[in-house]
């Protein structure tokens, strides 16, 4: 199997629940099997009958290596294809409660024990032991050598062959009640995988990381094959480029080539497919890197951060400023292929040209160096014409052309606040003229008929937005009526560190809003009405707390696709079991990270925290969380991880509100040059069983960029709640904890609650709604009470069935019954995959459970617009 099949053969086992096998003759002994569905259900998954009975038509040899990737595929999303092993190996209990008694303990150890002398505490002769390679004496006496699997005093990763450490007896497995997972057998790998190819090409926003890598591996599996697959239309310009890159890399040129250029329409196009084809980020969104200086330098920078560093034998303080890189390293370009490049370019308008080239200037400036277009200046002379105005001069060194831009003429309107300008000239850009739409009408002010013109050339234009912009703008402008109590911005990055600020913006007046989302709302239902219909589309009340996703370029990688912003609920009688695990890369530098609990009341007051230098949190006599001990490096290739329990109901009893998970860079390496960095959580009602397992996961997320704190989540402890924010806060370049982080969660939690909480971000109970009313003739709803029945009447338009699904007044059917029966066309969306459907549904599922979900959140935004 090549490295190409296998990644694609795990894409299809992690997100579509599929594993192919060839047919066999001869099944294997029963016993077999037991052990591959007792290894299987240890991680919460079962085999379909079908898939079991194929996976037993295999020799014993292949058998084994066929069910040894399958339970490390499965492992692997979950985190559980890692030893997990924290400082403190009897974790939850054995954990020291006076953690500043043990550092004055450690301390002292590390000054003042010497080998082959008493202990300093017990007075005892011959029970230290001298570690290596730290050189730390410790006394099997006073540190409990089964407990610790690292040095007890700078805890980090010894030898483990040390007399000290003893066995630890074996971790029995977790009296806990599981939801197994299915996986079931796919019969024509191709025929999966082309639909989620043309899935993730027809996506109306940004991939994220995880479709990245699954758009990836088709592309790399099937090379020639994906390019008939391309449909004629790729929505994201930035897609173009992540699909067509890789297959340029791959195949010939004239192979790709002729599919390549009806997909290239700016030179934006361009720059990314460059991008994409030096295996860079098509995005263009800079490389953040930072500039270090010795403190006293001529050219210290008072923005930067303090640090220490170990340079020419001493330690001195450096400074580190941050600044962002506009180039990338480009690929070795080829004649042809520059030639080919050179002449779309040259096909645009001229002025267009220029000017889409200058958005992106510093990168244009830098690709010139490989395109080399004066080369080519007289075949291609509007190119050399463009390139001289990015450069600001021609290759001869004379003055560039004179050239206005269009945003330079708008920007004078809107200095102006000549409304009426600002409106003739954002008509011919719609997506602007959307995006501006607020600015213009607040620019507009009493005057009447400006704001009735910008209102109905919106409306006009309605239908030639993206279905992102049209489900922002559904849900953003009915908030516009007063003022938000928070606004935040969600600038291109990596990852996501949301900018605030208060809104001072007046609000929008009636006749504004309304004629607007009149009009997106028609539209919408007119765009999902063209796709395909259902006989029955099943709705889940549940995802209301679900957000529609935005943004996705950012999202962490994660097992569960939970947007930015959700919410769920957390069943009663579950302690968090919070989890970290990071690995240095092999010859990296040593990397502490840190998982801690802040904990906060209602009104965001601090009062405690668990974390490396709080092992414990004890209030009203009872231990409200607890950490598992810190690990100070995560050598190669075992890693290092650590673990906090969360008791809910304790925590409640004494009156906290609110936990937030906190995961810091203390030193070392930043969480994208690791080897591997993640975490999550567990709901664990059996905490003395194993300390990770595998069947209890419910959220597991990667860690990314450079930023030194994390805040993936929080829990709202009075409702029982978790709200997912996968945001970062810049921190500190080293010793970032929670003392330091204090101000960063205090701002930024609140803040977060309040913007999500508000209403501006569309629900998946929103858009599944919409979906319902345009699409399907029955509608049935899961709420808390049972599923009700709701059935298009005759001559029901769209928005009046939506407005009648959505009061719940009179449903249909009080008790409606699902349809099982083969051929039954059903649309699923669910928050929980735990019903029968017949074969053949369109399914989205949060958590799939028994179910094979066919789509993700991203694929029920259809990118259907006009041109």
């Amino acid at each position: 199997m090549t490295p190409e099949d296998l990644a694609l053969r795990t894409v299809l086992l992690q997100r579509r629940g599929l594993v192919f096998l060839p047919a066999r003759a001869e099944p294997l002994e029963d016993r077999y099997l037991r052990v591959a569905d007792l290894e299987l259900a240890e991680l919460g998954y079962a085999m379909s009958s079908r898939l079991r009975d194929r996976l037993s038509r295999r020799n014993l040899a292949a058998f084994a290596q066929q069910q040894k990737w399958i339970a490390q595929t499965l492992a692997a999303a979950k985190g559980g294809n890692q030893e997990h092993v924290p400082l403190f190996r009897k974790f939850p209990s054995k954990v020291p409660k006076n953690t500043l008694q043990l550092w004055i303990k450690k301390v002292l150890v590390h000054f003042a024990q010497a080998p082959d002398q008493p202990c300093l505490f017990c007075d005892r002769v011959g029970t230290t032991h001298v570690l290596q390679p730290c050189q730390h004496v410790v006394c099997d006496d006073c540190f409990d050598g089964s407990n610790y699997s690292a040095c007890p005093v700078c805890e980090r990763h010894v030898d483990q062959d040390s007399p000290f450490f003893e066995p630890t007896p074996n971790q029995r497995k977790g009296n806990e009640p599981v939801t197994f997972q299915r996986i079931d057998l796919g019969e024509d790998i191709e025929a999966s995988a082309r639909p989620l190819f043309e899935q993730l090409c027809a996506r109306a926003q940004a991939l994220s990381p995880d479709d990245r890598a699954a758009l990836k591996a088709v592309v790399d599996a099937f090379g020639t094959k994906a390019i008939a697959w391309v449909p004629e239309t790729i929505p994201v310009r930035e897609n173009v480029a992540l699909v067509f890159g890789p297959l340029l890399r791959k195949l010939e040129l004239a192979a790709v080539w002729p599919t390549v250029v009806p997909h290239l329409q700016t030179a934006t196009d361009v720059l990314r497919l460059v991008a994409a084809y030096s295996e860079a980020d098509p995005a263009l969104q800079g490389e953040p890197t930072y500039r270090v200086t010795r403190v006293g330098d001529e050219d210290e920078d008072p923005r930067g951060q303090l640090a220490s560093a170990h340079v020419d034998g001493e330690w001195v303080q450096i400074r580190r400023t941050p600044f962002v890189k506009r180039r990338f390293a480009v690929a070795k370009l080829s004649r042809k292929l520059r030639r080919a490049l050179l002449g779309v370019l040259e096909s645009f308008p001229p002025d267009g040209l220029a000017e889409d080239m200058l958005r992106h200037r510093s990168y244009w400036v830098w690709v010139g160096q490989f395109l080399h277009p004066h080369e080519y200046a007289k075949r291609y002379p509007q190119v050399a014409r463009a390139f001289a105005i990015v450069r600001g001069k021609s290759p001869q060194g004379d003055p560039a052309p004179a050239f206005e831009t269009y945003y330079g003429t708008l920007e004078a309107a809107v200095t102006r606040g000549d409304a009426a300008a600002m409106a003739e000239l954002l008509a011919t850009r719609p997506g602007e003229f959307a995006r501006r739409f607020d600015h213009m009408v607040r620019t507009a002010g009493d005057d009447a008929r400006a704001v009735a013109h910008i209102t109905h050339t919106f409306a006009r234009l309605v239908p030639r937005l993206s279905t992102p912009m049209l489900l922002t703008l559904a849900t953003y402008l009915p908030t516009r009526t007063s003022p938000a109590p928070i606004r935040i911005f969600w600038p291109k990055g990596k990852t996501t560190a949301g900018v605030s600020r208060s809104d001072t913006r007046t609000p929008l007046p009636p006749q504004a809003i309304e004629p607007a989302v009149e009009a997106i709302d028609a539209e919408l239902l007119a765009r999902l009405g063209r796709l395909a219909a259902f006989d029955t589309v099943i709705l889940d009340r549940e995802l209301r707390r679900v957000l529609v996703p935005f943004n996705e370029r950012t999202a962490s990688s994660s097992a569960v696709q939970l947007p930015r912003g959700s919410s769920l609920d957390i069943p009663d009688g579950n302690v968090l079991r919070l989890f970290l695990h990071w690995c240095q890369p092999q010859r990296g530098r040593e990397t502490d990270l840190d998982l801690s609990v802040a904990l906060y009341d209602h009104e965001w007051r601090y009062r405690g925290v668990c974390s490396y230098y709080q092992l414990s949190f004890e209030a009203g006599g009872d231990q409200v969380a607890v950490s598992a001990g810190d690990l100070q490096d995560a050598p190669y290739p075992d890693g290092a991880s650590e673990f906090v329990d969360l008791h809910l109901d304790l925590a409640r009893k004494v009156g906290l509100r609110y936990a937030v998970m906190v995961i810091n860079a203390y030193a070392g390496m930043s969480f994208d040059q690791l080897d591997r960095a993640f975490a999550g959580l567990m709901l664990r009602r059996d905490v003395g069983g194993k300390h990770f397992d595998a069947r209890t996961v419910r959220l597991k997320f990667a860690l990314s960029g450079d930023k030194g704190v994390y805040l993936p989540l929080l829990v709202d402890l009075e409702r029982n709640t978790l709200h997912w924010l996968d945001t970062y806060s810049k921190g500190m370049f080293e010793l970032n904890n929670v003392e330091t982080s204090k101000a960063a969660i205090v701002k930024l939690c609140p803040e977060h609650l309040a913007y999500f909480g508000s209403g501006i971000r569309m629900s998946m109970w929103d858009l599944g709604l919409r979906h319902a009313a345009a699409r399907g003739r029955r509608v049935l709803v899961r709420r808390d009470a049972g599923i009700e029945g709701y059935v298009r009447h005759d001559q029901e338009t769209p928005a009046a069935f939506m407005a009648r699904i959505e009061g719940s007044d009179a449903p249909d059917e009080r008790t409606a019954t699902i349809p099982t029966e083969q051929g039954s066309g059903v649309l699923a969306l669910l928050r929980r995959g735990d019903i029968e459907l017949p074969e053949g549904s369109e399914i989205y599922a949060l958590f799939r459970e028994g179910l094979f979900p066919t789509m993700a959140a991203s694929d029920l935004i259809p990118a259907d617009r006009e041109g």
